[in-house]
């Protein structure tokens, strides 16, 4: 039954009394009654990815800040920066792996809800900070032991509609979903955005769930459809800041070349991230245009952040991006992000969502605008101002 697609009724004098409840109130109430309060399938989407309603859910969980200095320092082997970037995902690996978990269950026992633990991200800014909680849902909070484990926290998930996307990555028979969770993050960055009406909602909190050896099971994602133009991009933010100019090495493709300029720098990227020049930012790609020599076009690049260009290979470009003041738009999605609407935003609707509203600046066409990537599609972009 596909709630969201019967026609809304019109709306009825103010006293008129009906004797006869609307079908969906007494359908919660029955489903109160029954104590149900699970999700209620809304629509389908794909096999793998449906809309439900949900109603609140208490948490109890471990957590953690996650922030930009949290990925990638020089601590790790160079050739596996990519699988030490720290999210959800790998914190919860951790703590099912050595038993945290375990123990929060056995402290929880009498409140936890369902067998599934559940991480949810809160507090999210943007641009990959946020907070992780990694525990279960509980019935109350109410009689819970006050000696749980340290960095132990609660926290009330609000109703919401969410996406939700089946996954399967250890391809457990009688079971579907998809077989990576990047693949999933994929998905909603890509195929969910362009065939459906949703956007992430900010009233929301996304969150996965995983069995108790730490495999993802389920993607959640708070989302809807946007009453007005605007509300689409209610999930940006946007913050004036002063970057410092900047050293990054980089691939560059000219602008007739076929070669996609991410995956050239892949290619190279190793011999970069064993120089001492690359230790402090192996967590960031940036990716800006540079003027070409054909007039009116630009050359592609992509790269990371260095501290100096010594000892640097000869495979990469050294280029140097002008600091200055740049606009910072973020999205609140995490992994769910969208990289083309700060794109969309920078180019077509500065105006209206943000220079009307601050006249003290102007868009400085002297300067390029520069994506910055974090956490592999955790994408925010700089647009170069003026201060008047």
């Amino acid at each position: 039954m596909n709630l969201r697609n019967q026609a809304l009724p019109q709306q009825a004098p103010e006293d008129y009394s009906p004797r006869v409840k609307p079908v969906i109130l007494r359908m919660v109430e029955e489903m109160k009654q029954m104590g149900i309060t699970s999700e209620i399938h809304v629509e389908q989407i794909t096999e793998l990815c449906s809309i439900v309603d949900r109603p609140e859910m208490k948490v109890v969980g471990i957590a953690l800040p996650v922030s930009y200095e949290s990925r990638g320092y020089g601590g790790f082997h160079r050739s596996e920066h990519a699988s030490c970037t720290l999210n959800d995902y790998l914190y919860t690996k951790k703590l099912t792996s050595e038993g945290d978990i375990a123990l929060l269950s056995g402290l929880i026992s009498r409140q936890i809800k369902g067998k599934e633990v559940v991480t949810v991200r809160s507090e999210v800014q943007g641009d990959g900070n946020y907070k992780v909680i990694v525990g279960y849902e509980v019935s109350s909070f109410d009689g819970l032991p006050a000696h749980l484990p340290e960095y132990t926290e609660t926290l009330t998930v609000p109703a919401c509609c969410y996406a939700k996307v089946l996954i399967n990555e250890t391809k457990e028979a009688g079971r579907i979903g998809y077989d990576e969770r990047m693949h999933a993050d994929e998905y909603f960055v890509g195929q969910f955005r362009n065939d459906t009406s949703y956007v992430y909602n900010p009233s929301g909190l996304s969150f996965n769930t995983y069995d108790d050896s730490g495999e993802i099971l389920t993607k959640y994602e708070p989302v809807k459809i946007p009453g007005k133009d605007a509300e689409r991009f209610d999930s940006l933010r946007f913050k004036a800041v002063t970057l410092p100019e900047m050293k990054i090495a980089c691939s560059m493709t000219l602008p007739d070349d076929e070669e996609f300029v991410i995956t050239k720098y892949f290619d190279v990227q190793d011999q970069v991230f064993a120089t001492e020049a690359a230790k402090y930012y192996l967590h960031d790609y940036y990716g800006f245009p540079v003027n070409s020599e054909e007039e009116g076009k630009v050359n592609s690049c992509f790269g990371t952040r260095v501290s100096t260009f010594e000892s640097l290979p000869d495979c990469v470009e050294k280029i140097t991006v002008p600091g200055g003041i740049y606009l910072h738009i973020t999205q609140l999605e995490v992994n769910g992000d969208n990289p083309g609407m700060p794109y969309d935003v920078a180019f077509n609707h500065l105006d209206e969502l943000f220079l009307n509203a601050h006249p003290e600046y102007t868009r400085d066409w002297s300067r390029h605008v520069i994506a910055r990537f974090r956490q592999a599609n955790c994408a925010s972009v700089f647009v170069p101002l003026a201060s008047e």
